[in-house]
Order: C-alpha cells, then sequence, then structure tokens
C-alpha cells in the first residue's frame, strides 16, 4: 500500500467528521415546542450512519497502510482512531451515549494498543 491508500484513507476519516461538523446527525421537530420552551430533537439515523461508516473506513484503511509488530497493537489503533471520531461525532452533536460509546472504544482501543506493545517488548508477542 502507497501513499494513495493513505491520502484515500485520511479523506474517508476527515470526511466523516467534516460531514458531522456541517450536517449533524440531530434533527429539529418541525413546528413543536414542548411547555418548557424547549425545541425537541431527533436522531437522523441516515447521517449518523454515514458518518460513522466514513470514520471506521477511514481508519480502517488508515491501518493496512502500517507495518504494526502484531495484531494487539493494530487492533488498538483502529479502536483508538474509531474511538475518537465516534466520540467527537458525539460530543459534538450532543449525543451522549454515542460519545459515551467512543471514549470507551478509544480507551479499550488505547489498552490492547499498550498491552500489544508490553508482548513484544517481553518476547512473547
Amino acid at each position: 500500500m502507497g501513499a494513495k491508500e493513505r491520502l484515500a484513507g485520511l479523506a474517508l476519516y476527515l470526511g466523516g467528521i467534516v460531514l458531522s461538523i456541517l450536517r449533524p446527525p440531530v434533527d429539529r421537530m418541525a413546528c413543536m415546542r414542548v411547555p418548557g420552551g424547549e425545541v425537541p430533537e431527533g436522531i437522523n439515523p441516515f447521517f449518523l450512519i454515514v458518518e460513522l461508516f466514513l470514520i471506521m473506513l477511514g481508519s480502517a484503511i488508515l491501518s493496512l497502510d502500517h507495518e504494526f509488530r502484531n495484531y494487539h497493537v493494530r487492533n488498538g489503533w483502529v479502536g483508538l482512531t474509531t474511538g475518537l471520531g465516534v466520540a467527537f461525532i458525539g460530543g459534538y452533536s450532543g449525543l451522549e451515549m454515542i460519545f459515551a460509546f467512543g471514549v470507551l472504544l478509544a480507551t479499550i482501543g488505547l489498552f490492547l494498543y499498550k498491552i500489544g506493545g508490553m508482548k513484544d517488548a517481553h518476547g512473547k508477542g
């Protein structure tokens, strides 16, 4: 894999983030107001799926271009980068559960990344 694949993966990953900024997956319910004066909002599943798919696909393509020491490090890196992207979408859109899922995925990815590095350091990987 070369520079073209790296750029394609980066473009997909950043495309998902830019799309979440330009078109967040949260829609306002038209012509509705609750007694408290707030406008109810709902999740647009199409845009949420597209944005998450772009981030996951971009992260996977970027991981194919690197030479990782073992599969733990590779899977950890994919989990970390995907989790950060998902957390960004959730945080920017105000979707707490999506944000929490992204943070959890990034944390698990970081642990896998560190465990994979430790296995190589001790000669057990």
